[in-house]
């Protein structure tokens, strides 16, 4: 059980989707000293209304802002949220390195498209709310 388990505002669901990210604003490259915008495509390790996990080996560090695109199990177009890295794991032994993400201002739309997914993935048998 995760320390953050208590203090957790939104339950999170262990879900596997394709995330793409996008940098909002420049990253500074350390060898050139010059801007670039990061565009990855990632996995989401788990969903919360709120927020979430997305497993990365190059994760962006704290406090940097994205757009994602999060892919719905259905095939139905990604949704789109802005979000704000709130915290950054590194690789740990055997433990998948990435960022936890919270989800800024999204839209009504956002929000249920979001809650329809996780309403989605606890219907079909999939694993419970995660600590």
């Amino acid at each position: 059980m995760s320390d953050f388990a208590a203090t957790r505002r939104h339950p999170r669901i262990a879900l596997r989707v394709p995330v793409e990210v996008s940098t909002i604003d420049p990253e500074t490259d350390p060898r050139t000293g010059r801007p670039y915008f990061r565009e990855c495509r990632e996995l989401c390790g788990n969903l919360s209304t709120g927020g979430m996990f997305i497993a990365s080996a190059d994760p962006p560090g704290p406090g940097r802002r994205l757009l994602l695109r999060i892919h719905t199990p259905d095939g139905a177009p990604p949704i789109e949220a802005i979000a704000r890295v709130a915290w950054r794991k590194p690789e740990v032994g055997r433990e998948q390195p990435g960022v936890g993400v919270e989800f800024l201002k999204p839209s009504e739309a956002t929000r249920a498209a979001i809650e329809r997914m996780l309403d989605s993935a606890t219907s079909d048998g999939s694993p419970s709310p995660e600590s």
